[in-house]
């Protein structure tokens, strides 16, 4: 831990870049998923609160090599998770810009390939709810993506979420992250990040012609890409664990 400092992006405006080129280069691949309607209030809400931002900084590299990112919201029932998720979680923040947060929602965690193995996204969870308990405002609540879902997109999130390993740990690794940090399951998102678009969007996300209609996987994604091609349109639905 001595060669790592963290932070947050109100630290500097070089830390806040430098995080944004991790951000970036980390979730690239997915890029889709920034095409969601709710995605519009993302980089609003990342300059409105830049104190909520973490930033792990290696001290020999002096550069970034992890991230975190949270928004405050306000929400009636924070027991009361909604199936939104990753999509609510930002259009309710946005919505209650001027009410006094009662919670906080953790958006992400990125961890570039090159820093993998170091245990630094289970330092990012550990920061984030330090960050958040130091703000009074309890411990983050996650809309998780289950990682390797993508390979069993014939199970039900419900099921795949409860899957444990003969050791009695969680088969998805990222969930299973999770839990080792302290993180508890409390819930489902089934439609936590949704993306509608017409079918030569997905055509250009997936390489691939659509020339019938039916239901396609497509790299990283976590459930397959419905694609109707009487309406022209091909619909994405993600579900995600909520984690507190």
């Amino acid at each position: 831990m001595d060669d790592l400092l963290i932070t947050t992006f109100a630290e500097s405006a070089n830390i806040a870049n430098a995080a944004d080129e991790v951000e970036k280069a980390v979730w690239s691949p997915l890029g889709f998923l920034n095409f969601s309607e709710p995605f519009v209030h993302y980089f609003d809400l990342m300059a409105r609160y830049p104190d909520y931002q973490i930033a792990v900084v290696d001290r020999d590299r002096d550069y970034v090599v992890a991230t975190g990112n949270l928004i405050p919201l306000y929400h009636d029932d924070p027991t009361d998770l909604p199936d939104g998720g990753w999509d609510w979680a930002l259009r309710r923040a946005a919505e209650t810009v001027q009410r006094t947060p009662n919670m906080v929602v953790g958006l992400s965690v990125s961890v570039p390939d090159a820093h993998r193995n170091r245990g630094l996204a289970r330092i990012v969870l550990g920061a984030m709810r330090n960050l958040v308990e130091s703000k009074g405002l309890g411990t983050p609540f996650l809309p998780v993506r289950p990682t390797m879902l993508e390979q069993h997109l014939d199970m039900d999130i419900a099921d795949y979420a409860a899957w444990r390993r003969a050791d009695g740990r969680l088969y998805d690794p990222w969930l299973r992250g999770h839990e080792r940090a302290g993180g508890r399951m409390v819930g489902l998102c089934r439609s936590s990040m949704v993306v509608e678009k017409p079918v030569g969007f997905w055509e250009t996300w997936s390489g691939q012609r659509y020339l019938e209609s039916g239901k396609y996987p497509i790299a990283g994604g976590l459930a397959p890409v419905a694609i109707d091609l009487d309406k022209g349109m091909g619909s994405y639905i993600e579900p995600n664990v909520w984690f507190h």
